[in-house]
């Protein structure tokens, strides 16, 4: 007790700032055609006012010395270009601190706003927010985690505090596009869902991202094969100057990244990054029945050839695995319950940039992932009623085209073949679900499954997007994409999308779009029954509007409302109230996976309005807050209009911090959300009747986080170091209702209550 006393004493009290100084370095190139821009000025600001200032050299790269540790703004300008503000830019004694900086050209139809610190990309008018690596890394209750600090942005649903599911404007968990440096990954998290997009943690590390785009809706006609968003996560490159070790600790594991540079003339650089978890330490000391450990490594090798080639290679590996305590009877009662989840997979990519003139470039990426899954399920007895061992490969080979023939007009044209693999060896023993079959009066019978499958096929597609800029800054975006699936009976599928946005003056901004997507059914669907061949690409419909405004140059508002028209979604022929748009969020049952005959009969709806305030850190002082509206209702085989599975109605998160005496910075979240459907539980049996599925809600949502950092900057090393307390209020939020077969009475499954975790981040 003493110990931590004296702990908590060093950490307020302590003060190791005696003016240090250090560095920012970075390199700022033309978003058009991927060269350095030389001669561009690079200022340091705070609060306003430049403290420091430099130009950048012929080759980008730019350093600026002695600045003083802290918290700063950049204010990049070049003639010709958009006045670029670049925040978060936290500068310590262990470390320079790195930027890359993309400048895009100013149109000479466009209104020109003299500084753009929320940049958008080219190709979209709305539905976009960008997250930068302190954006994430200080979020409370976030756990340094991608997708839990993702779902406190606008529309942005959970399934509980377990995971980080994204339920995107009320998409499945299924709906969601994953890139890692331009390559595709199903998914980015340890104990993924197979066919879906969530987990419990990333195995990206925070500490080697550099910044990450979410769109969620009407995006260009380059993302595609996914029905609500793409989350794109941009990993920064190694340092090109000197060798740099970054220690850390935090909620739910333990890492290291080192880093340095190739040759001598900042030719290129690398980084390596491993991580493993401490979770099996707690859930033992805590009694728990099921045991998690995860561990992942990651590497990103960059070199230019010279200054028109460069090459990137990337690799992520991944090992995950589950553990069963079941000395006592209670936890192998509540463990037939949980399904062993063991998996192990890897990601790796080489992008070559090639630039062919002043003002285009091109990408050739070849990409490979793989995931080995081992479900295993049992009861009371230990008998095996449930086994999943699957392994799904696919090897993709892109090319992208990039052109901006003019400040007006930017095209994008390109394509992808990829190669597919999946093997399923698949047991259910047959079992009777509790819910009832109006028909007979019994629950439905779930029948036996035996598959030993082997498939290989492929898939492509090809896309071109045209963006203009047509009159006083009026911004047309057109785009067309097809895609193909060879495994499937109907092959192929084109999608045209649209938008354009209306400025109305310097500050306020009116967008519209409109766009087709569509989504190939998961492997492990198809693979259930000969019969799901027939299945189609699932299609949504996308209508968004959207309004814009700059309270000031450091504070913005979004208003936007968008409608989803669902069709095509796989329906269950031998449970008709089911569609799989409802399922992707928690396979600890069997249930889950939609191994049964399926077709494409599924209809539905999504729509609702959505407020956005952000206020950037300037002066000390940062927040957000976001409040959604939304409605979203499905129809199955049985033709019934019923609600989504993850139709929480509201969403409400409002967070901030302080930055105070340099060295502390203070923050708190606080979230509110209607509680998701559910389907009434009969008291007596345990049954539920068709006819009140998702008839229910559970309670509503709330959770207050709050979180405290200090940094520490010696002469050669920086201490980085946080107290996190989530739930702070020990709200009891019900995540699901359950039938106890052992003690014939339902029981409620609660979140954890008040959860203290620390971090260390030790860098030099």
């Amino acid at each position: 007790m003493k110990i931590l006393l004296l702990l908590v004493l060093f950490f307020i009290f302590s003060d190791s700032i005696f003016s240090q100084t250090s560095e920012i370095t970075g390199r700022v190139i033309d978003k058009s055609n991927q060269l350095p821009v030389g001669d561009v000025a690079v200022a340091v600001i705070k609060n306003g006012q430049i403290l420091y200032g430099t130009e950048t050299y012929e080759n980008g790269f730019f350093t600026i010395t002695d600045v003083e540790v802290g918290l700063y703004s950049l204010r990049i300008n070049q003639i010709g270009y958009k006045t670029v503000i670049y925040d978060n830019v936290v500068v310590n004694t262990g470390a320079p601190a790195n930027v890359l900086i993309e400048l895009e050209l100013i149109s000479t139809e466009e209104i020109v706003v003299e500084e753009d610190r929320f940049v958008m990309p080219g190709d979209l008018v709305n539905s976009f927010k960008k997250l930068q690596y302190e954006e994430i890394r200080r979020t409370p209750g976030g756990f340094e985690d991608i997708g839990r600090v993702v779902q406190t942005l606008p529309g942005v649903s959970f399934v509980n505090d377990g995971r980080n599911d994204l339920i995107v404007r009320g998409g499945s968990p299924t709906e969601n596009l994953f890139l890692v440096d331009n390559s595709q990954i199903p998914n980015i998290n340890h104990f993924g869902s197979q066919g879906a997009t969530g987990g419990p943690v990333s195995i990206i590390n925070l500490e080697v991202i550099r910044e990450v785009d979410f769109l969620t809706g009407g995006f260009s006609a380059r993302y595609g094969d996914k029905l609500s968003s793409v989350l794109e996560v941009k990993l920064r490159e190694g340092s090109r100057d000197r060798f740099l070790t970054d220690i850390n600790l935090s909620a739910t594991g333990f890492g290291a990244v080192i880093e340095g540079p190739i040759g001598s003339e900042k030719k290129g650089s690398w980084f390596l990054s491993a991580r493993k978890s401490y979770l099996d330490f707690i859930f033992k000391a805590s009694g728990f029945g099921f045991i998690p450990e995860y561990s992942a490594a990651q590497f990103k090798v960059v070199y230019d050839f010279d200054e028109k080639n460069s090459l990137t290679v990337n690799g992520v590996g991944n090992l995950d695995k589950v553990t069963f305590n079941n000395d006592e009877e209670e936890n192998r009662q509540d463990n037939e319950n949980i399904l062993k989840n063991n998996q192990s997979g890897y990601f790796n990519s080489y992008e070559w940039r090639t630039i062919l003139s002043k003002r285009s470039f091109a990408l050739f990426n070849l990409g490979r992932n793989f995931t080995k899954f081992d479900y295993s399920g049992r009861d009371a007895l230990f008998n095996e009623i449930f086994t999943n061992k699957s392994n799904e490969g696919e090897t993709a080979l892109k090319a992208e085209y990039f052109l901006t023939p003019g400040p007006n007009t930017q095209i994008q044209t390109g394509g992808s073949f990829k190669f597919v693999k999946f093997t399923n060896d698949i047991y259910q023993q047959q079992d009777t679900s509790f819910i009832i079959d109006p028909e007979t009066g019994m629950g439905y019978i779930l029948p036996e499954i035996n598959i030993d499958e082997n498939t290989t096929t492929n898939k492509a597609y090809l896309f071109a997007q045209i963006s203009q800029n047509i009159y006083k800054g009026i911004k047309l975006n057109l785009g067309l994409r097809y895609d193909y699936f060879e495994y499937l009976n109907d092959k192929n599928y084109i999608a045209p999308r649209a938008s354009v946005l209306f400025p109305v003056n310097k500050k306020f901004n009116f967008s519209l779009a409109y766009g087709i997507f569509y989504q190939s059914p998961a492997y492990v669907w198809l693979t259930a029954n000969p019969q799901n061949r027939n299945l189609k690409d699932i299609r949504a419909d996308h209508y968004v509007a959207g309004l814009e405004y700059f309270v000031s140059d450091d504070v913005r508002m979004t208003f936007e409302a968008y409608y989803k028209d669902y069709s095509d979604y796989p329906v269950s022929t031998t449970r008709p109230y089911l569609i799989l748009g409802n399922n992707g969020g928690n396979f600890e049952k069997t249930d889950e996976f939609g191994l049964e005959p399926l077709v494409s009969s599924g209809t539905g709806y999504a729509k609702g309005i959505e407020f956005f305030l952000q206020k950037a850190l300037t002066d000390n002082f940062y927040g957000l807050i976001n409040f959604s509206l939304f409605d979203v209702k499905y129809k199955a085989l049985d033709g019934i209009e019923r609600q989504s599975t993850f139709n929480n109605q509201y969403l409400f998160t409002i967070s901030g911090g302080y930055k105070f005496a340099k060295v502390y910075e203070a923050a708190a979240k606080f979230r509110l959300a209607g509680g998701r459907p559910f389907t009434p539980i009969n008291p007596a049996d345990g049954s539920q009747l068709v006819s009140e599925y998702n008839s229910d809600r559970l309670p509503d949502y709330n959770r207050l986080d709050i979180r405290l950092d200090r940094k520490f900057n010696f002469d050669k090393w920086t201490l980085v170091a946080y107290f996190d307390i989530q739930n702070v209020l020990n709200q009891k939020n019900v995540t699901n209702y359950e039938w106890n077969i052992y003690t014939r009475s339902i029981e409620a499954n609660e979140s954890i209550g008040v959860l203290p975790t620390i971090g260390i981040n030790a860098i030099f």
